[in-house]
């Protein structure tokens, strides 16, 4: 079955959304180690990294690190178009729910965001391979790399919002694309990274990882395992 209307309506509950926010941290968090993991396949070290900051291993010499930086893209991509597939051409309402919470709870908009500000790991690898020593065509990487994440990332949120039946739909939309990303900067960004680079828990514990951000990870695994069937349920036929 092919979804072309509105036929799934979001769960407004405060459960719902704390459990769709800490799947949001979980999926950060998850983009961010495939980074390291791939650097430690390639380099054979673990790099440095805080909560949205990384770098392969100093000792790295090979010229395929640069593969690290574009898994992470890589990975987020693939789960916002298996989303795309599980809301478009699967029948069961439970897959197409978890569908829509894959596209959303993605960092799509960011990653455009990032993109068109000449930042984030796809403009920094295209920089790595392309950019002139006097950098001239910098401008034109920012512009590529925009284009080729929109390109990537709008499909899936077009399916989104089609797929979406709630009551002033626009706001619900624009609210999943921009709250999820406050909230990340907030959380994230300025309260765990604070916390870390004031010397809070910030021993390496394994994968050259802060023990601050494994607990941090741990938790909210924890939460979306535990709740893994409440998240099937994000959203109902309507």
């Amino acid at each position: 079955m092919t979804s072309s209307t509105s036929n799934l309506k979001i769960q407004l509950t405060f459960k719902n959304l704390v459990l769709f926010i800490i799947f949001f941290f979980l999926m950060h968090e998850l983009h961010e180690l495939v980074h390291i993991i791939t650097g430690r396949m390639i380099c054979g070290c673990w790099g440095t990294r805080d909560f949205n900051v990384w770098s392969t291993c100093a000792d790295c010499q090979s010229k395929y690190a640069i593969a690290a930086t574009f898994a992470g893209p890589v990975f987020t991509f693939i789960l916002l178009w298996l989303g795309r597939y599980l809301v478009k051409h699967t029948q069961s309402v439970h897959y197409q729910s978890f569908g829509l919470l894959l596209i959303l709870g993605n960092m799509q908009f960011g990653r455009m965001y990032m993109a068109a500000m000449g930042s984030g790991d796809e403009v920094w690898g295209l920089r790595s391979l392309f950019l002139n020593a006097d950098h001239s065509n910098f401008l034109m990487i920012k512009v590529i790399a925009f284009l080729i994440v929109s390109c990537i990332c709008l499909p899936p949120l077009i399916t989104a919002y089609k797929a979406i039946a709630n009551p002033k739909k626009v706001l619900v939309f624009v609210g999943f694309l921009i709250i999820p990303l406050v909230l990340d900067t907030v959380v994230i960004l300025i309260v765990l990274n604070g916390m870390l680079n004031k010397g809070f828990l910030n021993q390496v514990w394994i994968m050259g990882t802060p023990l601050l951000i494994t607990l941090w990870f741990l938790f909210c695994a924890l939460v979306v395992g535990i709740n893994f069937k409440s998240l099937g349920n994000f959203a109902k036929a309507n």
